[in-house]
């Protein structure tokens, strides 16, 4: 048998990195006791943010956006029903998360129009459009009075 280098015995981090995030990926919710959490872009543009989030098989019904002022965060809750029956089945690989998802955003921090954030759903993915506010310049005179 040939004998081991040691650079052989030991992972590098690249290694470990890589296993971390196959293992947390993979893991189902059920094993983990956590909600999934969807893939997440937060884009922006001159006028507004854009938060891409991609929870595909969800029903419109099933999505909830809560603001976190305390955290200047919002909160993309929902789930994702699994209707499959399992009776007479067996599964040769399940990767596609099912249950409860939640996901934190955290947002920069600039003023922005909460009052005027607008959500779409379509082709599997959630659109949360959350416009710039204006900025408001307050201006005043103060007139000193002498001794």
């Amino acid at each position: 048998m040939p004998r081991r280098g040691v650079d052989e015995w030991f992972w590098t981090v690249n290694d470990l990195q890589r296993l971390q995030a196959e293992m947390t990926q993979s893991r189902p919710g059920v094993a983990s006791g956590k909600c999934w959490e969807p893939r997440i872009d937060l884009i922006e543009e001159e006028t507004r943010f854009i938060i891409k989030a991609e929870i595909a098989g969800v029903r419109g019904e099933d999505i909830q956006l809560i603001y976190l002022p305390e955290r200047n965060s919002i909160v993309i809750r929902g789930i994702r029903a699994d209707d499959a029956p399992t009776q007479g089945r067996r599964f040769h690989q399940l990767e596609i998360p099912s249950g409860e998802f939640a996901r934190e955003v955290s947002l920069p921090e600039v003023p922005l129009d909460f009052q005027n954030m607008r959500a779409q759903y379509k082709k599997g993915f959630l659109f949360v459009m959350i416009p710039k506010a204006d900025t408001i310049v307050i201006t005043r005179t103060i007139t000193f009075q002498g001794p």
